[in-house]
């Protein structure tokens, strides 16, 4: 049990776990990717609350270990301060674990996304210099090519970018041959592995 203040300051205990291991519970990947995982219903004003509660999240037979840390405790992560098991990559917020989740459901390279995430922002910014692109991970399609979602650069409006399986493949023996290069040298920060450590501006970055 976990206690819970909803946002009409009703504070209660939810049967919410603390940890997960998708190979005993093969559904908890279909309810992160849908957002019902971590969810509750408030038993006072009967709303739907979406919880980012810190959360340990393992995956054996991929080799998957995450540790979710809550949004608010975003800077303690960018800054090296959270505490995160070791072995543990952490992601912060629901939103980076469901991301990352579907990155190893669709038994892809978590460094090989966030690198072509690094280039669709960067892409991004180039036409538009004063957006905040947010890149999201939403799986492959029906020929294999990595979908993204690319938030941030218009009000109310989502970008949709599709990446062929030949340039994942082609970045992914980049990195592996030049691992001392940016940017996927940069993309890790302690456990913290994500294009959110890096900065991002408008201008040429091809």
């Amino acid at each position: 049990m976990r206690t819970i203040t909803c946002h009409c300051d009703h504070t209660f205990e939810a049967d919410l776990p603390e940890t997960a291991d998708l190979d005993r519970s093969p559904e908890l990947v279909s309810a992160i990717a849908d957002g019902s995982f971590l969810s509750c219903r408030c038993p006072s004003c009967g709303a739907n609350l979406h919880t980012d509660l810190d959360t340990l999240v393992t995956w054996p037979s991929r080799n998957m270990k995450l540790a979710l840390v809550s949004e608010v405790s975003r800077l303690a992560v960018l800054s090296g301060h959270a505490e995160v098991p070791e072995f543990f990559d952490a992601v912060v917020g629901f939103a980076e674990l469901a991301d990352r989740v579907a990155v190893f459901a669709a038994g892809l390279d978590p460094l090989t996304v966030e690198t072509l995430k690094f280039h669709l922002a960067s892409k991004a910014l180039d036409s538009m210099p004063t957006g905040k692109p947010v890149i999201t991970f939403e799986g492959l399609d029906d020929q294999g090519s990595l979908r993204f979602h690319i938030h941030g650069l218009r009000a109310g409006e989502v970008a949709v970018s599709a990446i062929p399986r030949s340039l994942y493949d082609s970045v992914s023996s980049e990195i592996a041959a030049n691992p001392d290069e940016e940017p996927q040298c940069c993309l890790r920060n302690g456990p913290y592995l994500s294009v959110q450590n890096l900065e991002l501006e408008g201008g040429d970055h091809a």
